[in-house]
């Protein structure tokens, strides 16, 4: 960590008016999505159509969406509909001793909380300082603000989803095609924040305290600073719990 985060021994210079976003409230989320309906594109359902069996490398949370409303009779409590959208990165294995074809799937889920966000009853606007402007785009009026609305802004903190299950079912009878479930394991964190004026002490700016280094040097240099991957070559014993950190248990079963 840089040098200039704190200094305690620094003397209190004067005391400043930011503008911050302040969480109003957070609750942390452990869900386990069981057997989620995965879909693919008309070339990748094909594949999994044929797969012998199937094994899910990886899940991913490639966008969040967010849909806020004030809860009735409830003032300053908000509904929050958080939508993820997972891809899955799936190896299909035909049976004959061939590489895995790689194919991806996607499924959304909707989780529903009630936090509190506070009330504010105001509009406001504020500036947009990356927009250059020109003649054509004058300096005045909304051309160049952006309006915040009154309802809190939402968030969402994650860890990687976690693959527990992956099945791979019978081919339905009326379209032929196979249906992929896979359950996941999901650690997540929603807030609720508003931007407010805040009174802070200043003591100092902050200037780094160290020089950037640069990456000059011979590939063969760089490569001897990287220190020996030592626990690569080992195994971890059982109390670190090491199969539940990655998705080689979530190999398909046959339902």
């Amino acid at each position: 960590m840089s040098e200039n985060v704190f200094r305690p021994n620094s003397s209190f210079k004067e005391a400043v008016c930011i503008d911050a976003m302040r969480i109003f409230d957070s609750c942390s989320a452990q869900d386990c999505l069981e057997d989620l309906t995965f879909v693919f594109s008309t070339e990748d359902q094909a594949i999994i159509d044929d797969a012998a069996y199937i094994k899910t490398q990886s899940i991913d949370v490639t966008d969040v969406n967010f849909g806020i409303s004030p809860v009735a009779f409830n003032q300053g409590f908000y509904s929050v509909d958080v939508t993820y959208n997972f891809r899955a990165q799936i190896e299909v294995y035909n049976g004959d001793n061939t590489p895995p074809v790689v194919v991806y799937g996607t499924a959304p889920f909707t989780k529903k909380v009630i936090l509190y966000g506070s009330d504010g009853g105001t509009q406001r606007f504020v500036s947009d300082s990356g927009l250059i402007t020109t003649q054509e785009s004058p300096t005045t009026g909304c051309a160049c603000c952006r309006s915040l609305c009154t309802l809190p802004t939402a968030s969402v903190s994650l860890v990687e989803p976690m693959c527990l299950d992956t099945k791979l079912n019978n081919a339905d009878p009326e379209t032929g095609e196979r249906t992929v479930f896979i359950t996941i394991g999901l650690f997540a964190i929603i807030s609720l924040s508003r931007p407010v004026p805040l009174m802070v002490p200043v003591y100092d700016y902050c200037v780094p305290g160290k020089e950037c280094t640069s990456s000059s040097g011979t590939p063969c240099e760089m490569f001897e600073q990287i220190d020996f991957p030592t626990n690569e070559f080992f195994p971890r014993g059982l109390e670190t719990g090491g199969c539940m950190n990655g998705c080689n248990n979530g190999e398909q079963r046959e339902s």
